[in-house]
């Protein structure tokens, strides 16, 4: 019998290294390993549909009725779904025997992420598993970035948890009033410590076209949602639009976050976060994974850089403390950084990291 089991075991870890390579010689192009795409992955068809209310991109693999379904949720990025390596991504899924969805949930190309992402993220899950040609009524979860922050948002939801397969991400952030503190003062709570964390000026202005777009319709939040939707995207200090005037100059519902992201000093962020109207508070706790996290049914598996330009390692760390009803799993290696991949044979030691994260997911979203 252990022998049986093992050479099932085996049989599996050879089906899953196949896919995987055929995956990433398209994601990442890499002709030393077309032979792969040769042996594990299927020609894919490629159609437009309106899923849970949002145009997505269904990538079906070349063969088959029914199949093992992926979720994919990029990052924050103007192409959305379009993106060359999100339809490069999708079709690898989709070569290696994956049904694939990519929503375009709404506010994520522009960096506005509010409930209603985070709703349609839940939604687009469930209509993914309800589908027919979806394997078991099951559905996996994928996601890059704020991306695979969303994917673990949905696959809390009570009606779809106990459907999900896999929740797999690359350096989502966990702790939505953490990724404030990162953006607004470059320091992170960590275990209860202020660390000091260098990340992207993109992520303020993500951060605060986000919280903007969440303050009740006013007057105010038109023209600062206006002025931040201008702002390129590499824009060097995107924060100073709050710290030109002082939040008395604003009307009263927005005074409170003008405050909280003109603000530089970590030590204060507390006391401003503390002054935030009670509805935005309850808004930056549901985009946030760490809070639901006993709801996670799913194995969780997560993808970082040693140290991603958004969001540090302890994110990550802290779901898995409070996560007691799942695994997360979290593999470290310099193969990525944050989005983008950095295959290269002369650092083996993450590439194969980054291989057996990759089997593992795959492995994860096939079983029944």
């Amino acid at each position: 019998m252990a022998w049986a089991i093992s050479v099932t075991a085996a049989r599996s870890w050879v089906d899953g290294q196949l896919r995987t390579v055929g995956v990433l010689s398209t994601v990442a192009r890499m002709r030393a390993l077309e032979w792969a795409v040769r042996l594990a992955a299927t020609e894919p068809r490629v159609a437009e549909e309106v899923v849970a209310g949002v145009p997505t991109s269904v990538v079906r693999p070349g063969r088959g009725e029914c199949w093992p379904v992926f979720v994919f949720v990029n990052g924050v990025t103007a192409r959305g779904r379009h993106h060359p390596d999100v339809q490069r991504l999708a079709r690898g899924l989709a070569g290696a025997g994956f049904l694939v969805l990519v929503p375009d949930l709404p506010g994520l190309a522009v960096g506005e992420i509010t409930a209603a992402t985070v709703a349609k993220a839940g939604e687009a899950a469930r209509a993914a598993a309800d589908r027919p040609d979806a394997r078991g009524g099951r559905v996996g979860l994928l996601g890059v970035s704020i991306g695979a922050t969303l994917a673990l948002l949905a696959a809390e939801k009570a009606d779809i948890a106990e459907r999900v397969t896999v929740v797999a991400g690359i350096a989502p952030y966990t702790d939505h009033a953490n990724a404030i503190r990162l953006a607004t003062t470059g320091h992170a709570l960590d275990r209860g410590r202020l660390v000091p964390y260098t990340v992207t000026t993109f992520l303020g202005l993500v951060i605060a076209r986000s919280m903007v777009g969440a303050l009740p319709p006013s007057r105010d939040r038109d023209r600062l949602l206006t002025q931040l939707r201008q702002l390129p995207d590499d824009t060097p200090d995107p924060l100073a639009v709050f710290r030109l005037r002082q939040p008395e100059q604003f009307e009263p519902s927005a005074r409170a976050l003008v405050a909280l992201l003109a603000n530089r000093d970590p030590l204060r962020f507390e006391q401003l976060d503390t002054a935030l109207p009670r509805e935005v508070r309850d808004g930056i706790a549901l985009l946030s994974p760490l809070h639901g996290a006993e709801r996670l049914r799913a194995p969780v598996e997560i993808a970082s850089a040693p140290h991603d330009r958004y969001f540090p390692l302890s994110e990550t760390r802290a779901l898995a403390q409070v996560a007691t009803r799942t695994r997360v799993r979290l593999t470290v290696t310099s193969a990525l950084q944050h989005a983008d991949l950095r295959l290269s044979l002369s650092e083996i030691a993450d590439l194969a990291r980054l291989d057996g994260w990759i089997v593992r997911v795959l492995q994860a979203a096939r079983r029944p």
